[in-house]
């Protein structure tokens, strides 16, 4: 029987959908799954969020991974290898970035400022001590580093900047970024949170409490961006060099490091105790995400692979393409969002002992 590659693949998402159904029907996690699709039912603007974000990157010429041709694409067996490493690499990155953080990166000197202002005015909101000059004047400083970073990138738009601005204006692109990566999570983790102990009915009342938790967390906030800005780098350079064996490197320490900005968000103390108590998070809910994450590569493979699907068959119907593109990021977003909320939900739930996770 001969099928189109259109047959083909709904047949195979199908026969998917159906396995998937009967494995979450019988899944050891099934709860916190079940926990992680009822939150993001009733916030689905964070998908729709995740999506836009996504489509904007596509825009602004991220990829994360190397577009695969229709012959790639009909040989399973020579796919089985790349579609595994860009499915990990895409669930390592997941606990760090689930936005894309580039070009979003661009709202971090917004948010540096309004910080900054809310710091100056109600020092005691947060952090336990209040803020020195040293810290005010630092925070000020790397705010207006970020306005002419804006400034820079504005003008690159127009014209060719010399080399050395250049170097400068790609330097500050990183750093931001990563202070955008590190910011998102953490008001993310801090928005399960609330959504587990909830303090206010409201969605927005959630979002809100996340963001003022978030901004008296500005500390651990800005050593967990140094270590964002670390991966962030490695994955350029890595992007450059797929082949390469830096590649597995970077996504074993993603997943080394998945706890990281749930214990910014959710353990006191310096920094140095925090990445002590994600190592202890990490421990305790080790067997737990292991199994999340088998559950989890089988879904982005598939996923990754339809998308994939989808695009070669698209590419030549500018109107389908039209289609697939916002389809594909939404699909996507609902995975990405549904999973990392589940994996959250371990963290919280069993990553701290019981007298002290209330």
């Amino acid at each position: 029987m001969n099928l189109t590659h259109w047959q083909t693949t709904a047949l195979a998402l199908l026969g998917f959908a159906a396995g998937l159904v009967l494995h979450l029907r019988w899944h050891p996690l099934r709860r916190h799954l079940s926990d992680a699709w009822d939150c993001l039912r009733l916030r689905s603007g964070l998908i729709i969020g995740t999506a836009g974000a996504v489509l904007l990157a596509g825009a602004a010429g991220e990829k994360l991974h190397a577009p695969y041709s229709l012959a790639q694409l009909t040989d399973w067996r020579e796919m089985l290898l790349p579609l595994a490493r860009d499915a990990l690499a895409h669930m390592a990155m997941l606990p760090h970035a689930l936005l894309p953080p580039w070009p979003l990166a661009g709202m971090a000197p917004v948010a540096l400022l309004f910080l900054t202002l809310r710091i100056w005015r109600w020092p005691y909101r947060y952090g336990e001590r209040r803020p020195g000059p040293e810290q005010k004047f630092s925070l000020l400083a790397v705010t207006v580093a970020g306005f002419a970073w804006l400034v820079l990138e504005a003008a690159s738009l127009r014209q060719m900047l010399p080399e050395a601005v250049e170097t400068l204006k790609q330097g500050m692109r990183y750093l931001f970024t990563a202070v955008a990566a590190a910011s998102v999570q953490v008001w993310l983790v801090r928005f399960v949170m609330a959504w587990e102990n909830p303090q206010n009915t409201e969605a927005g009342g959630d979002a809100a409490a996340a963001l003022e938790q978030a901004f008296a967390r500005w500390q651990g906030v800005a050593f967990l961006a140094g270590f964002d800005l670390l991966w962030i780098s490695w994955r350029w350079w890595q992007i450059t060099t797929p082949h390469s064996i830096g590649a597995w490197w970077w996504i074993e320490l993603l997943f080394v490091f998945a706890a990281l900005p749930v214990a910014v968000a959710a353990v006191p103390g310096p920094f140095w105790s925090q990445g002590a108590g994600a190592l202890r998070i990490l421990g305790r809910a080790a067997l737990p995400l292991v199994l999340l994450s088998i559950t989890a590569l089988a879904v982005f493979m598939v996923a990754l692979y339809t998308v994939e699907m989808a695009r070669v068959l698209c590419a030549g119907s500018p109107f389908w393409h039209m289609i697939e593109q916002p389809l594909a990021a939404l699909v996507l977003a609902m995975l990405d969002c549904w999973l990392l909320l589940t994996a959250l939900l371990i963290m919280l739930r069993l990553g701290f002992p019981r007298s002290t996770s209330a």
